[in-house]
């Protein structure tokens, strides 16, 4: 757990759409035990970035670790919303800022992919990436990623969301 507070404080986000606060970070700190229950249990409704509440849709968060250190994350939502059909998709992941650059985030991805295909049923995965993340493209293109549609992020005025699906 103290690797993962460190990760926290250099920068890595559970959300890509709300950073984490210093509150946040002192809330998991103070408190691993809850935090991790809170993994365990996930709540079963959802603060959307504009505030309002919608249902939570069923997820997994896989961990990626190197021994002691937390190196980054995955969350698979076991389906879609309307929302996540836009923007979020099935999977999203995350390496934290000490850790990018060195392979971690196709790992975690490949990974994830393996979970998924022995543990849901889905034939393919839908990510969606911000147009202006180069890194992240290339990623899920490692993987398989078929890019399949570019439409407006509905959560950031201006910005694009690609979507790309991968056959499992």
């Amino acid at each position: 757990m103290p690797s993962f507070v460190a990760a926290l404080r250099e920068g890595y986000a559970r959300d890509t759409l709300r950073p984490e606060t210093p509150q946040s970070i002192a809330e998991v700190a103070g408190d691993p035990a809850a935090f991790v229950a809170g993994q365990l249990a996930p709540p079963t409704s959802v603060t959307l970035p504009d505030g309002s509440q919608g249902p939570a849709v069923p997820y997994t968060v896989l961990w990626y670790v190197e021994g002691e250190e937390f190196l980054g994350s995955l969350h698979i939502r076991h389906h879609l919303n309307a929302n996540l059909e836009k923007v979020g998709g099935h999977v999203g992941y995350a390496v934290r800022p000490s850790a990018r650059g060195r392979g971690h985030a196709s790992a975690i991805l490949a990974a994830g992919l393996d979970y998924i295909r022995a543990n849901l049923d889905l034939e393919r995965v839908l990510l969606t990436v911000n147009a202006q993340n180069p890194a992240s493209i290339r990623v899920i293109e490692k993987n398989g990623g078929v890019h399949t549609a570019s439409i407006p992020h509905i959560w950031i005025p201006g910005d694009t969301a690609l979507h790309y699906w991968i056959a499992l």
